[in-house]
């Protein structure tokens, strides 16, 4: 549940903080070299808060889940492992739906 929470907590501060126009013309040479690993800091804080909280009170298919949720966001930041994305998303949905499963 906090995970849900400090996801909708995250969510909505990059609502307020973004920009609230958009240029219909992106220039890529604009954009900084270091932004795809600057976009993975606050998904890495995750990902190591989950990997401390899975040692510390084992895993379950809820880990499982949530591991598979971060890891899709630091795959969707590096535009090389963006092939990875299926794989990932698809260890989430296995996980959530035996999750699910589990509560029947």
């Amino acid at each position: 549940m906090y995970w849900f929470i400090s996801a909708f907590i995250v969510a909505s501060a990059i609502f307020f903080i973004a920009p609230q126009k958009a240029p219909a013309e992106v220039n890529s040479t604009k954009l900084k070299r270091h932004l795809p690993f600057s976009l993975l800091i606050l998904p890495i804080i995750v990902l190591s808060w989950l990997v401390i909280d899975a040692i510390t009170n084992g895993a379950n298919y809820a880990t499982v889940a949530a591991f598979g949720f971060v890891s899709t966001a630091c795959l969707i930041a590096l535009p090389k492992l963006h092939r990875y994305i299926m794989p990932c998303a698809l260890l989430t949905a296995i996980a959530l739906i035996v999750m699910v499963a589990q509560r029947f």
